[in-house]
């Protein structure tokens, strides 16, 4: 009995010594690895290899795109692997350990860097690196930047943009770093409420640079293009659609028929309104966009047609109101093509309707009481020919006007489709 339990206690003691051993080999395999470790080299043993850093970045979000900077703003992974020749060990003697993690400050990192980063920011600077029995070496980057991005808006709000992010290393030149590029990726939950990622690919390429000393340097740099599609439904529901229904309605409400006493004054005022909306407008476009000197976005140029529609439709509205005036108080005569041309009842000659509009008093009071007896006499009675002539005018006029009008506005929405396609 005393014998079986001695045996039993020497097997506990032997099993708890293992563990021990196992549970300390991990803090003992960090210590062995970073023992007269130099972090500030590169981590090869002939000067003359090349070490090869794997990248493959990954755009977790698209933050914020500002045109008027021409800049973008993104949230990426950039995870990159690489091989160090003085951090292997073999597992068969400690414990079966295939991977630990160090801390990244501990060991060498290679420099890589996004030149064209107006602001770069790290969200987690203490993390840590992946570091395999055979000397491979991951670390993952996480970091919200800042890029510039020229941008052109011509075709505002129908555009696409291409952003070029350029990395490479800050200080290995091409043969002491060469960069192996893998296939970027685009998460499916990378969102963004005003644009589309549509493509991000790389493309590696071997840059020379001239140094201070007389001599050449020549890196790799890799050149991840990202291309941005703007969803236009947000500028067609706001912008668009309103000014397109605003100058079609004002200027049909600039050639409605008169009242009876001839009064078209607020015409001209509805149409200085709609000048003044369709500048305000304008102003909202042109302030969302660069100030660039290749021209005016698609849109812009939309709502300035528009603008010059309205001019047209008041210049139009006030030449009527004279010739109206003119022809109603005064009795003057309408030319003769005028009426050929929108009256089928004008078969008369020119001397018949001379004779008929001409025939006023020449004193002023008597005019002026003619002109009263003439209205009345319009009022009561609608029978008289020289009166039809003249309503039969403005009749054919104004359906002719809007029109036209309408014409003119569903052309500009037709061109701006032309256009975009």
């Amino acid at each position: 009995m005393n014998r079986f339990l001695i045996v039993f206690a020497l097997l506990l003691s032997v099993e708890c010594a293992g563990k021990n051993d196992v549970e300390k080999s991990e803090r003992e395999l960090a210590k062995h690895l970073l023992t007269d470790y130099y972090p500030y080299a590169r981590p090869v043993k002939n000067y003359s290899s090349v070490l090869n850093v794997t990248v493959q970045p990954q755009i977790y979000n698209l933050v914020e795109v500002n045109e008027q900077n021409e800049q973008i703003k993104i949230l990426i992974w950039f995870p990159q692997s690489w091989k160090d020749d003085y951090l292997t060990w073999n597992p068969k003697d400690w414990g079966g350990i295939e991977q630990i993690i160090i801390p990244k400050s501990q060991i060498w990192i290679p420099d890589g860097y996004i030149f064209n980063t107006v602001e770069e920011t790290n969200p987690l600077e203490n993390h840590n690196a992946r570091v395999r029995f055979d000397g491979k070496v991951e670390v993952d980057f996480n970091k919200l930047v800042d890029l510039t991005c020229p941008m052109s808006v011509l075709s505002f709000p129908f555009d696409n943009q291409l952003c070029a992010l350029q990395f490479g290393s800050w200080s290995y030149q091409a043969h002491a770093i060469s960069f192996n590029v893998l296939d970027t990726f685009v998460p499916k939950k990378s969102k963004n409420s005003e644009w589309d990622i549509v493509s991000f690919n790389a493309t590696k390429m071997v840059t020379k640079y001239e140094d201070t000393l007389g001599g050449f340097n020549v890196y790799e740099e890799i050149f991840y293009n990202l291309e941005l599609r703007r969803k236009p439904l947000y500028y067609i529901v706001v912008i668009l659609l309103p000014s397109f229904l605003i100058v079609t309605v004002s200027n049909i409400g600039l050639f409605t028929p008169h009242g009876v006493h001839g009064d078209r004054e607020e015409h001209v005022s509805l149409g200085l309104t709609t000048m003044l909306t369709m500048a305000v407008i304008l102003d909202m476009v042109t302030g969302q966009m660069p100030r660039s000197s290749e021209g005016i976005p698609l849109l812009g140029m939309y709502v300035l047609i528009e603008f010059v529609i309205s001019v047209i439709a008041v210049l139009v509205s006030v030449v009527i109101i004279f010739a109206h005036e003119r022809m109603l108080y005064l009795e003057a005569t309408p030319p003769y093509w005028v009426l050929r041309l929108f009256s089928d009842d004008a078969k008369c000659s020119v001397e018949e309707i001379e004779e008929d509009f001409c025939s006023k008093p020449a004193d002023l009071v008597q005019e002026l009481r003619f002109c009263v007896e003439e209205l009345r006499k319009f009022i009561d009675d609608q029978e008289s020919s020289d009166k039809l002539q003249i309503e039969d005018v403005v009749r054919f006029i104004v359906p002719a006007l809007v029109q036209l009008s309408v014409i003119s506005s569903s052309c500009a929405i037709i061109a701006l489709l032309m256009m975009t396609l």
